[in-house]
């Protein structure tokens, strides 16, 4: 008797309680019959204090892997449960840090998780050994919040096949962007907005979807938003490339409007030449800064080797940088005073 009111829980949590993944098992899941600790709460989402992201706490559980996943190869996740709140944006992610950081191989831009099966790749490149697979949700409608759920996953080496063309560097698994966070007290203090699908400022290479708008506000600065840049500096949190690359000509106290930085935006925002994102212009330099009169310098393979949308490519002297767009790079001028692009992010710099 006590099975069954056991299983007829389980049942009634999948069916009617929030979304929760359903495969791979996530850690302490109700649903996987062999975890010896379960959480019945949890598709709960993540505290608004961020005390236990990521993965609900549980990223140190003992190590138990529930899937074995190629590179290169395609597989399924599925979710469980009804309570949509009219649907929201998800990444999927992998961490090999044991979640310190996270970086994103699927975005899905809105309608999520009405739809409860998703498709994913493993990228080609991606590193062998134990892993965590995260997915991650910001609900459309109701409260604002975060739901993460994590699986103990192992990513097998890849196969080594002759004729396989190298991966640009900055194509590599190390340049995915970070996962998306907010509602948590977490880097950028960011909030979703009611009633909005969030459009991920740096979605990867991997979307599924479309959006406009951004459903989201920060009063901070973080790498998942595509700058790294201080608030102070007159740039916005979530402001676009071309608003980010122009903060080197902006007064230091004049605040910029709030967009997202989207793939397409560099590329396609006017038709007619910026004087920031244009390489032929040189925009006037402010104290301790140098003005551009050329294009920025990209490493050597830029020119023949499509990069991924959305990700930052630097300048070999970290000065100035570009944003991919449908497999090119668009230069984006200097960066601010202060920073410096490297690693496909501007980051505060150290010798400053």
């Amino acid at each position: 008797m006590q099975k069954f009111f056991l299983t007829a829980a389980l049942l009634a949590s999948s069916a009617y309680g929030h979304i929760q993944m359903s495969n791979p098992y996530p850690i302490r899941s109700p649903l996987n019959a062999a975890n010896a600790v379960k959480d019945y709460s949890y598709t709960n989402p993540l505290s608004t204090s961020g005390s236990d992201f990521p993965c609900k706490g549980y990223q140190n559980d003992p190590f138990t892997s529930v899937a074995t996943y190629s590179p290169g190869q395609t597989y399924n996740l599925e979710l469980a449960g009804s309570a949509t709140h009219g649907g929201g944006s998800c990444q999927i992610s992998l961490s090999y840090d044991n979640g310190a950081t996270f970086q994103v191989i699927h975005s899905m831009l809105g309608g999520c998780p009405i739809t409860q099966s998703y498709e994913f790749t493993i990228p080609t490149d991606a590193p062998s050994g134990e892993a965590l697979l995260a997915w991650t949700w910001f609900n459309k409608i109701g409260n604002r919040e975060m739901y993460m759920n994590c699986a103990q996953v192992t990513v097998e080496s890849p196969a080594r096949k002759e004729g396989l063309i190298a991966v640009s560097k900055r194509d590599a698994f190390s340049s995915l962007p970070p996962i998306f966070i907010a509602n948590v007290n977490g880097p950028g203090q960011c909030t979703t907005i009611e009633g909005q699908e969030v459009n991920f400022p740096l979605p990867g290479p991997s979307v599924e979807g479309s959006l406009t708008g951004t459903g989201y506000t920060c009063s901070g600065t973080a790498p998942f938003l595509g700058t790294s840049m201080s608030p102070n500096s007159g740039v916005s949190s979530s402001g676009t490339s071309a608003t980010a690359a122009s903060s080197s000509s902006s007064s230091s106290s004049t605040p910029l409007t709030d967009a997202p930085l989207t793939s397409s935006a560099a590329a396609s925002s006017s038709p007619s030449p910026d004087p920031v994102s244009s390489p032929e212009s040189s925009p006037v330099a402010t104290s301790g800064e140098v003005a551009p009169t050329e294009s920025p310098q990209l490493p050597d393979d830029a020119e023949d080797t499509p990069c991924v949308p959305g990700t930052i490519i630097c300048s070999e002297d970290g000065g100035s940088w570009s944003l991919c767009d449908q497999g090119s790079p668009v230069p984006m001028g200097n960066v601010a005073a202060g920073t410096i692009c490297t690693s496909g992010a501007i980051k505060n710099d150290p010798m400053q």
